[in-house]
């Protein structure tokens, strides 16, 4: 599965931990749950005659790897240091007030930044805002502003 959409998934996951209460095992199974969904949505729009190769493919493409792992788990064994870290390059805001979907971008990236120096800080703040404007954005591009002035504001203290 690309990236994008594993970082996405981690956000649902982070979100509905927060929101619903839920524990990382129920968090996941129900991720698990829409992923099989998708991949079963995925075979029916295949022609009748599917290969076993194709069928692989499928299967592979619709799995929760090891980097989504990595990033719900990183998320939470490193929650506090995080929210530290965002709350300290908030200006003129507080931690508190952010919304719980944001605070779950937010977490994410900077996990990202802190943790997995693989990827570029750009990189990372971009798939940020991409998934502000799909989860969190109401059209007027404030909550994508917001996002991006905090991430970068971010990077600057980690470099």
């Amino acid at each position: 599965m690309i990236r994008h959409v594993l970082r996405q998934f981690a956000v649902q996951t982070l979100y509905q931990m927060e929101v619903g209460q839920m524990t990382k095992e129920e968090a996941i199974e129900n991720v698990e749950w829409m992923v099989e969904g998708l991949k079963e949505e995925a075979m029916e729009l295949m022609a009748e005659e599917v290969t076993p190769h194709q069928i692989l493919e499928v299967e592979r493409q619709f799995t929760l790897d090891e980097f989504y792992f990595e990033l719900v788990n990183g998320v939470l064994t490193h929650k506090e240091d995080l929210d530290q870290i965002i709350d300290e390059n908030l200006k003129g805001w507080s931690f508190s007030r952010l919304n719980k979907v944001d605070k779950a971008i937010l977490r994410l990236a900077t996990y990202e930044m802190k943790f997995c120096q693989e990827t570029p800080h750009k990189i990372i703040i971009d798939e940020a805002v991409e998934l502000t404007k799909e989860f969190s954005d109401t059209g007027d591009g404030k909550a994508r502003s917001f996002n991006n002035k905090v991430l970068d504001q971010i990077s600057k203290h980690f470099a």
